[in-house]
């Protein structure tokens, strides 16, 4: 089951929610749930916890932790998934 308790408040995880990967922030007790796909050439992003942000490790796009984007290369943010709070999450 979806749990803000398993992502620290103001962190994010990569996790796996029925199969897919999910890039999922904790903003204050909710749970912000996003593609890990970088729009620029489907890299897989990852959380950098210095900063708060997604990073893309293949060309360096860099994505605020809500999903919008900081810098490009990417010309976009990532893409918004909905997330029920039945769903099970695994850590990816």
């Amino acid at each position: 089951m979806v749990n803000k308790n398993d992502i620290p408040q103001n962190e994010g995880k990569v996790v796996e929610v029925g199969g897919e990967k999910l890039a999922v922030y904790n903003d204050n007790g909710k749970l912000v749930a996003h593609s890990t796909v970088c729009p620029h050439l489907q890299c897989d992003v990852e959380w950098n916890a210095g900063e708060k942000t997604w990073d893309c490790p293949c060309h360096g796009s860099r994505f605020k932790a809500t999903g919008e984007l900081m810098e490009g290369p990417s010309h976009e943010g990532l893409g918004s998934i909905a997330l029920a709070e039945s769903e099970e999450i695994k850590r990816a």
